[in-house]
């Protein structure tokens, strides 16, 4: 796991990385048939690779809208912002990159909220793979979940599950 700071917008992102969450935005809304989103994987990782790397990638989203068992949020592909989900994503992909596959596992499961099929990560690998041998790097960024509200209340040691709001 890195120091890095996960990234909280676009503009921190390198090359391969907004491409990816780019990609993935717009294949999750829709807009995944978009002759330019092809020509940029074909641009950035070549004809062969960059096809094959779109098409896992469309694989890994539809996928994740068909078995994920929780929602993932997404902003609108062109939004500057990244969700905590998006750089989940990133981290994932970083990690098929990396070879890492305790730390892809441990992060699909979290995006998926289930024991995660193959396809998920042989997708991910996939597409990290085909940016690593066209020199673009996914770096693996330090990703904090949220902040969780106490379940329960001690009160004297005596738990409150439901205090009194009024």
């Amino acid at each position: 796991m890195s120091d890095r700071a996960a990234p909280a917008s676009l503009g921190d992102l390198l090359q391969g990385e907004h491409t990816l969450i780019w990609a993935f935005r717009s294949i999750a809304f829709g807009a995944g048939g978009c002759p330019l989103l092809r020509r940029q994987f074909e641009d950035i990782c070549g004809p062969a690779a960059g096809t094959e790397a779109f098409n896992a990638l469309s694989v890994f989203v539809r996928e994740l809208g068909l078995h994920g068992r929780r929602k993932i949020t997404l902003h609108v592909p062109g939004s500057f912002r990244l969700s905590r989900d998006e750089q989940l994503i990133l981290a994932a992909f970083a990690a098929a990159q990396d070879e890492d596959y305790v730390r892809l596992e441990a992060h699909l499961a979290w995006l998926i909220a289930s024991e995660p099929s193959g396809v998920f990560g042989a997708a991910a690998c996939l597409v990290a793979q085909a940016m690593a041998m066209n020199d673009l790097r996914l770096r693996a960024p330090q990703v904090t979940s949220a902040p969780l509200r106490p379940a329960l209340n001690f009160d004297d040691g005596v738990v409150i599950p439901f205090p009194a709001t009024a």
